[in-house]
C-alpha cells in the first residue's frame, strides 16, 4: 500500500509541478515599488533637503527603479546597525547606503559587486597633530586623543581595533561626529575618505582650524546589500552594477557630486535628478564633443585648419 501510495504522489507531482515561489524581483515588479534602505545624512551618497531625500546612492536606486519599471520608495534607519536587521526582518528590499562589504555582515546578507572604493580617512583639528600629518594613521601619534566615530560601522570597528575603547565616543551619524570636533568634545573623526573629502570641501571655514587625513590607507568598497537566498536578485544587482561602470553613470555622479558639486553651492537638492535619458543624453553629447576635439587635434597636428 505504501508503494502505491508513493508512486500516486510521485505522479502527481509530475504531471502537477508545484508552482515556483515569485523571486525578490518578480514579487518587486508585481507590487510596483522598490523599497530602498538609505544611510541617513552622509553626503554625498545620501542627504535631506525639506522634506526630501537626494545624493548619489539614492540617484543610483531611481535609476535601478526605473530599470525594473517600479516606484521607489525610501526608508532611513536611526542609526545605521539597524540597516541590515531591517532589511531582514523585510522593511526594506535592498540596502544602498554606503554599506562596506566585510566578512561578517556577508554572513547575514548578500553583497553585490562593488561600485565604490574607499579609504579610511580622518578630520582632525590642526592644533593635535603635527604639521607633515596626512593619513589616518597619523592619529597614532596624538597621546589622549579623543575620537568621534559613527556607531554600528567599519569606522568604529577600525578605530575600537587602534585605540583605547574609552577614548572612542560614538554618534549617530557622521555629521554629529564632525559637528562633536567642530565644537570641542572629540579632537577628530573618522569615516570613509568620501565623506571626509566632502566635509572639508564644505566647509571650508573651518580650514584654518580642521585638517583632513586622506591619503589611502585601506581599500574597502561599497556595495548594495540584499537577503540571502534569491540569486537571480543578486545576478540582476551584478549586472546593474556593471553597466553603470562601463556606461560611465558612476563616473559623471562622481563629477556632479565630488567637483561640479552645484548641490553643495546651494545648500539643497541638485536643480534635476539625473535621469536614464538625460544621463544618455549627456554622454552622447559628451562623447561628440570628444570626437570632435580628437579630429581637431589630429588635424592641427598636420598643420591643416579645421572648421
Amino acid at each position: 500500500m505504501k508503494k502505491v501510495f508513493a508512486m500516486l504522489v510521485l505522479m502527481a507531482f509530475l504531471l502537477f509541478p508545484p508552482m515556483l515561489q515569485a523571486g525578490e524581483l518578480q514579487q518587486i515588479q508585481g507590487r510596483g515599488v522598490i523599497t530602498v534602505s538609505l544611510n541617513r545624512d552622509y553626503p554625498p551618497f545620501s542627504m535631506e533637503k525639506e522634506g526630501t531625500v537626494f545624493g548619489l546612492d539614492v540617484d543610483l536606486a531611481h535609476l535601478m527603479a526605473e530599470m525594473l519599471g517600479v516606484k521607489v520608495a525610501f526608508i532611513r534607519p536611526e542609526t545605521y546597525d539597524q540597516q541590515i536587521p531591517k532589511l531582514l526582518a523585510g522593511e526594506s528590499d535592498i540596502i544602498m547606503a554606503a554599506m562596506t562589504r566585510t566578512m561578517e555582515r556577508a554572513l547575514q546578507v548578500n553583497f553585490s559587486s562593488p561600485y565604490f572604493e574607499v579609504s579610511q580617512a580622518a578630520l582632525v583639528r590642526r592644533d593635535k597633530v603635527p604639521m607633515d600629518a596626512g593619513a589616518y594613521f597619523d592619529l597614532l601619534r596624538i597621546e589622549g586623543l579623543r575620537l568621534g566615530v559613527k556607531t554600528g560601522t567599519t569606522h568604529e570597528a577600525f578605530a575600537q581595533a587602534l585605540f583605547p575603547t574609552d577614548r572612542i565616543k560614538g554618534y549617530p551619524t557622521a555629521n554629529a561626529a564632525a559637528d562633536a570636533m567642530v565644537a570641542g568634545e572629540v579632537d577628530a573623526m573618522v569615516a570613509d575618505s568620501p565623506f571626509v573629502q566632502v566635509w572639508r570641501n564644505t566647509h571650508v571655514q573651518h580650514y584654518p582650524k580642521i585638517t583632513a587625513l586622506l591619503e589611502p590607507v585601506t581599500r574597502e568598497f561599497y556595495a548594495f546589500a540584499i537577503r540571502k537566498g534569491d540569486p537571480d536578485f543578486l545576478n540582476w544587482l551584478n549586472l546593474f552594477v556593471e553597466q553603470i561602470r562601463t556606461d560611465g553613470t558612476l563616473d559623471l555622479l562622481k563629477y556632479e557630486y565630488f567637483e561640479k558639486m552645484a548641490w553643495a553651492a546651494e545648500k539643497g537638492m541638485p536643480e534635476e535628478r539625473l535621469s536614464r535619458p538625460k544621463y544618455l543624453q549627456n554622454r552622447f553629447i559628451a562623447n561628440k564633443k570628444a570626437m570632435i576635439e580628437q579630429r581637431r587635434k589630429a588635424y592641427q597636428e598636420k598643420g591643416a585648419n579645421y572648421e
